[in-house]
């Protein structure tokens, strides 16, 4: 897979995230769905049959679930390997620049201080990339908001309800008893 980029956001946030595509001088055509917004780079090269050798970005919005959780915000620069498209690579480090504009709430690396692990459910930590915190979604993490990640499954959401639930957060939207 390319480089990807985590980033808690509130969904009130999370345009500026495409805002920052929308405005580069190297103009990618976009193509937004419901969730999530695809960058196409065509001055980088041309579009091929698999997206691994294609100058594309796909960034997902982050979104409510279960009355009180809110999924993780995801920038995917497909090419692999990145270098194969210097121009979009260029792109992928300011971009990255960009979002270390914000506070890292988690991380692999040693040393790493886990602060606001308790608010971050599901499989977020899971993942090897960095996860950075927006304005907004710092403030949220500060109130005691909780995050997933996009792809956990409803099952999985059953169980990170269940566990909020003992721990007295209220607002859940269980979807099976037990």
């Amino acid at each position: 897979m390319g480089t990807t980029y985590r980033f808690l956001a509130t969904v009130e946030e999370a345009p500026a995230v495409f805002d920052w595509f929308r405005s580069l001088p190297e103009q990618p055509v976009e193509s937004a769905h419901h969730e999530s917004s695809q960058f196409y780079f065509r001055e980088f090269g041309q579009l091929d049959s698999d997206v691994k050798k294609s100058p594309i970005v796909n960034v997902f919005k982050p979104a409510r679930k279960r009355g009180v959780l809110t999924t993780v915000g995801e920038v995917h620069f497909l090419a692999t390997p990145l270098s194969t498209f210097p121009g979009l690579n260029t792109v992928s480090k300011r971009f990255h620049e960009w979002l270390r504009e914000n506070p890292c709430v988690y991380s692999r690396q040693p040393n790493f201080t886990h602060d606001w692990d308790y608010f971050l459910e599901g499989s977020v930590k899971n993942w090897d990339s960095d996860v950075f915190a927006l304005p907004a979604g710092m403030a949220a993490l500060k109130r005691g908001s909780y995050f997933v990640a996009a792809d956990d499954n409803e099952a999985r959401l059953d169980l990170v309800c269940r566990a909020l639930q003992l721990r007295g957060v209220e607002g859940l939207q269980m979807l099976t008893n037990g």
